[in-house]
């Protein structure tokens, strides 16, 4: 009776710990950051035709709703031995050789015969070492646009912490926070055991070089009042002075390995990072809340079971779902119906979705998404039943990275993380207006030049940064449209290639003709000291005289004064959205808007007026 009765107890003050707010007092805030920048009320059309949802869509932002990103810091462990090597270029060359783990083809050093890591695409940014400080800004930025709160650094290895490169990380991303880049925080996942051997070691070392240091600590994601830590904290000896210190300091959940576990109630304090749909819902308590859940691109398993990526069989790709699943969106006067058997299906990220819909819908505190930039996963000559094994990453379908590449997939699956994090928590749309001006800001310094060594045998450099955008400011009256762009430092001359161009989108339907969602082209060629040539889309990167605008620049501002006959706009219907570029290097490639020169906004977004 006593036992039924002390159960009952710890079960009802399980319901009170989670019932008044699960979220609790998580103090998240970047005091350098100013707010200037407002990412979600850009737009997007991406590669696919999919735009992304504005607040009519998906309501006002909820501030306590929060989205983790699972990140890697240990490429540069590899990178200073290894060189790169690409499964999916070498299949497409030898598909004979998938099973074969002797062939001499795979070329494994002899120091490394098994579990030798293989990329499974190349990074649009080539294959980098976590070192590259180029590299580090742009995630930094991308991550804060999309609307990711905390990214959490896979240590679950061992007691490997890979130090250099997170410090590293830690500096770029303090240094992009000051530019007013609202960056994303940082946690750790340590191993999922609670062997003092590994976990109780890598705990104290972070405690006592990260933590107790307050290295970095505005960058540090709290949760209940406390940085959080995915640990296992029953290795801790309460009785030793320190590693009590270490209980007291954290917020721990324990980290679930398992992508088949039921839901954990509250009182378990057990998050996960991957799960199989539908999603296992952690912290849950009996008044509905749900404190944390997993949404991931594509899971290693197959009929319930953990999985080789290359496994024969219904392995659980980017465009695998469970049952009959669909999603659908309007573009070009179409309506697009997603299933698995839409052509380049890996393209739309399908198992993505599902995973999504259900995680929005179960309306958790903290969404986990795995993952941003892993790449690669070790070759094994057998692994749970295969030859020649790639137990994490494999190929464009039968992989889990975000982050774009250079490849087939570019970054499709950044859009879709963008969209369904706006689904999830909502968007604080409110812009600066003044007197009939619009402003739009943008980060300080949001290129760095490039110097860096990748893996062995690459290296890199990117000096293209020229004219860094920083600020727009945009009225109309009922002729003309009238910009005034400024850079952080004076503006080159006119005679530079690919100069100060600007892009609109006027027909979001994409009906019209455009090159990725533009109709017309401010400035692709033709600039004389005054004037610089308007041009509307035929189709493609094909243009044609639409008119022609006047400018100048002053030290640092370009003012430039465009028609609004020459837009295809009238007075009473002045609705765009608009890009500015500098120097790209490859015309008619948006791709390369992740690479080179400048554009304000990033990526493919775009400012709206």
């Amino acid at each position: 009776m006593k036992r039924i009765i002390a159960s009952f107890v710890a079960f009802i003050m399980s319901l009170f710990a989670a019932f008044p707010g699960i979220v609790g007092n998580n103090n998240n805030n970047n005091d350098s950051y100013d707010g200037l920048v407002k990412p979600e009320t850009w737009a997007m059309t991406d590669g696919l035709g999919r735009t992304l949802p504005m607040k009519a869509e998906v309501g006002e932002k909820n501030n306590q709703k929060f989205v983790g990103m699972f990140y890697w810091t240990w490429h540069t462990n590899f990178a200073s031995s290894l060189t790169p090597k690409n499964a999916t270029e070498i299949l497409a060359e030898h598909p004979e050789i998938l099973y074969d783990f002797d062939s001499p083809i795979w070329e494994s050093e002899s120091f490394y015969p098994d579990g030798r890591p293989f990329f499974w695409n190349e990074p649009i940014w080539g294959y980098y070492s976590d070192l590259d400080e180029y590299v580090i800004r742009k995630n930094a930025e991308l991550l804060a646009d999309a609307g990711v709160d905390v990214i959490f650094f896979d240590c679950t290895n061992d007691t490997a912490t890979w130090d250099n490169a997170c410090l590293k990380l830690f500096e770029v991303f303090e240094k992009a926070k000051n530019d007013g880049v609202n960056v994303p925080q940082m946690a750790y996942m340590l191993p999922f055991s609670n062997d003092v051997k590994t976990t109780t070691v890598s705990l104290k070392h972070l405690y006592n070089e990260i933590y107790s240091q307050g290295k970095y600590k505005d960058l540090w994601f709290m949760w209940d009042g406390k940085p959080i830590i995915m640990a296992h904290s029953d290795g801790l000896n309460k009785s030793d002075p320190l590693e009590k210190e270490i209980l007291n300091f954290f917020t721990f959940r324990t980290n679930e390995p398992s992508y088949f576990t039921p839901d954990r109630f509250f009182s378990a304090k057990t998050w996960g990072w991957c799960s199989d749909y539908p999603q296992a819902k952690y912290g849950y308590s009996l008044n509905g809340r749900v404190e944390q859940m997993c949404v991931s691109v594509a899971q290693n398993a197959k009929d319930g079971k953990l999985s080789a990526q290359n496994a024969e069989g219904n392995v659980q790709g980017r465009s695998f779902t469970h049952g009959e699943f669909s999603y659908s969106y309007n573009y070009g006067g179409k309506t697009v119906t997603v299933d698995k058997n839409i052509e380049n299906s890996d393209f739309y990220g399908l198992n993505f979705q599902q995973q999504w819909d259900y995680a929005i819908e179960c309306d958790p505190d903290f969404i986990f998404v795995d993952g941003w930039n892993e790449w690669i996963a070790g070759r094994f000559s057998e692994w749970e039943g295969t030859k020649n094994a790639f137990p994490d990453q494999f190929s464009d379908e039968h992989s889990r990275d975000i982050e774009p590449t250079a490849g087939r997939l570019k970054d499709y699956y950044y859009s879709q993380l963008v969209a369904n994090i706006r689904r999830f928590k909502g968007i604080d749309e409110t812009t600066e207006e003044s007197n009939g001006i619009k402003t739009y800001y943008h980060y300080e310094n949001s290129t760095y030049n490039r110097n860096c060594d990748g893996w062995v045998g690459t290296h890199y450099v990117n000096n293209t940064m020229r004219n860094d955008f920083i600020k727009a400011e945009v009225r109309n009256d009922n002729k003309n449209v009238y910009f005034r762009i400024y850079c952080k430092n004076d503006i080159s001359p006119y005679t530079d290639d690919a100069w100060m161009r600007i892009l609109f989108d006027t027909d979001t339907s994409g009906v019209s003709a455009n090159w990725e969602g533009f109709e017309y082209i401010v400035n692709r060629e033709n600039a004389t000291e005054n004037t610089l040539e308007i041009e509307k889309s035929t189709g493609g990167w094909n243009f044609e005289n639409s008119g022609s605008a006047e400018y100048s620049v002053d030290g640092n501002c370009m003012t430039v004064t465009i028609p609004l006959s020459a837009l295809g706009l009238s007075a009473d219907n002045v609705h765009f959205n608009f890009k500015l570029s500098d120097n790209m290097q490859t015309d008619g490639d948006i791709m390369d808007f992740y690479l080179n020169g400048d554009v304000a906004p990033g990526s493919r977004f775009t400012f709206v007026y």
